[in-house]
């Protein structure tokens, strides 16, 4: 697990993403950081895969069971999502990362409890001190 969590932080601060947000997201994601875990069938029929529980419609086509290529795959996911969101929150990026970008304005309950928790590890993982309204421009 210490390495599956230093591979999320050094591909994170490669991408430009906040490591510890990174790090959250895979920590409250149901994979417990098993790269070969799969969930049970979503309500569209699809799955989830690996450590960041990349949706196999949309990333189907990558060596999801290779550690690196699903967190690289996860993390740039949230990069992307932080660009689309540009001056939103770190709480807009969670929601959005469990529910999709589209049903921001509208989250399930399941999303709004999902961003919590990930917000909550993020500022304990950051000492308390982890900003919620920042931007971070791609390096």
């Amino acid at each position: 697990m210490e390495t599956i969590l230093a591979m999320i932080f050094m591909i994170a601060v490669e991408v430009g993403v906040p490591p510890n947000f990174a790090i959250s997201i895979a920590r409250v994601e149901n994979s417990s950081l098993n790269p070969l875990a799969v969930s049970q069938p979503n309500s569209n029929g699809t799955v989830d895969l690996g450590i960041f529980q990349l949706n196999n419609a949309y990333f189907g086509h990558i060596d999801w069971q290779c550690p690196e290529t699903n967190i690289r795959a996860g993390v740039e996911h949230i990069r992307w999502l932080m660009e689309q969101l540009e001056g939103d929150t770190f709480w807009s990026v969670a929601v959005s990362y469990n529910a999709g970008l589209s049903r921001l304005n509208n989250p399930p309950e399941s999303s709004i409890e999902y961003a919590s928790k990930v917000l909550a590890l993020y500022w304990e993982l950051s000492g308390g001190t982890a900003p919620v309204f920042v931007y971070f421009p791609r390096r």
